[in-house]
C-alpha cells in the first residue's frame, strides 16, 4: 500500500514537474512572441517616421526651389551676362567641352558664345523672337532655323520658353555654387556647368547680333559635319 502511494505520489510530482516545464516553455514563446511584436511594432513606427521625415524634407525642399522661382520671377530680371561657365557637347559621336558665355535679354534675345581658344569665340548660338541662328565663325558659315523648324526637329522652344527657363533654371538657383545642366533633346545631348559667382543681372549686355552679310549660309547638317 505504501509502495502504491509513493509511486503515485512520485507520478503526481513529475506530471507537475512536465507541466511547469511546459508551462514555462509556453510562457517564454508567448514572451518571446510579445518581444517580437514590441520590436516589429517599434521598427514599423520608426518606418513611418522616418518616411514622414523625408517626406518633410522633400516638401521643404521642393517649397524652397518654387520659392527660390517665384522670386526670381518676381524680381523679373531683365538682362543676364554669364562670363564663365562650360558646356560640353556630343557631335557625331564625339565630346566636345569649352569655355563659353552667356548674353541674355528678357523678351528679345539670347546668345552663347564658344570660345575654345583662349577666349577667342569660334562658334555662336543667337536666339530671337523668330529664329535661332548658329554662327561658325572659324569658316564664316552660319545655319538659321525657325522654331517651327526645331519643333519638326523635337525641339520645342520659343523665346518666351526659354525665358521661363532661365528664370526656373538659372536665375532661381543662383545662390547656388553652381549649376550643372544637362540637355538631351532631338537626337543631341551636352551639358553646361554655370558658375554662378560670376552670375551678373541688369546691366548692358549687349546684345547686338554678329554680322553675317559675308557669311555663307548652309544647313544644319552641312555645319554640323565641318566641325
Amino acid at each position: 500500500m505504501k509502495r502504491n502511494i509513493y509511486i503515485l505520489t512520485l507520478f503526481v510530482v513529475c506530471v507537475i514537474a512536465a507541466t511547469g516545464c511546459a508551462n514555462k516553455k509556453k510562457i517564454a514563446r508567448q514572451q518571446e512572441a510579445e518581444l517580437r511584436r514590441q520590436q516589429d511594432s517599434i521598427a514599423l513606427v520608426q518606418a513611418r517616421q522616418e518616411a514622414l521625415a523625408r517626406a518633410e524634407a522633400e516638401a521643404l525642399e521642393r517649397q524652397r526651389i518654387q520659392d527660390s522661382i517665384d522670386a526670381a520671377r518676381k524680381a523679373m530680371v531683365q538682362t543676364m551676362y554669364i562670363p564663365r561657365m562650360t558646356v560640353t557637347a556630343v557631335v557625331q559621336g564625339q565630346q566636345i567641352t569649352t569655355p563659353a558665355s552667356l548674353r541674355w535679354q528678357r523678351g528679345t534675345a539670347m546668345s552663347l558664345s564658344i570660345q575654345p581658344m583662349a577666349g577667342i569665340e569660334m562658334f555662336r548660338i543667337e536666339a530671337n523672337g523668330d529664329n535661332v541662328t548658329i554662327i561658325d565663325k572659324l569658316n564664316r558659315r552660319y545655319t538659321r532655323l525657325t522654331y517651327n523648324d526645331l519643333a519638326e526637329m523635337g525641339v520645342e522652344m520659343s523665346l518666351d520658353e526659354l525665358d521661363s527657363w532661365i528664370d526656373n533654371h538659372i536665375l532661381a538657383h543662383r545662390d547656388e555654387p553652381q549649376l550643372t545642366m544637362q540637355v538631351s533633346r532631338a537626337g543631341m545631348s551636352g551639358s553646361a556647368v554655370i558658375y554662378t559667382n560670376t552670375i551678373q543681372t541688369d546691366g548692358n549686355v549687349n546684345m547686338r547680333p554678329t554680322n553675317i552679310e559675308t557669311y555663307r549660309q548652309v544647313s544644319l547638317q552641312q555645319l554640323i559635319s565641318g566641325i
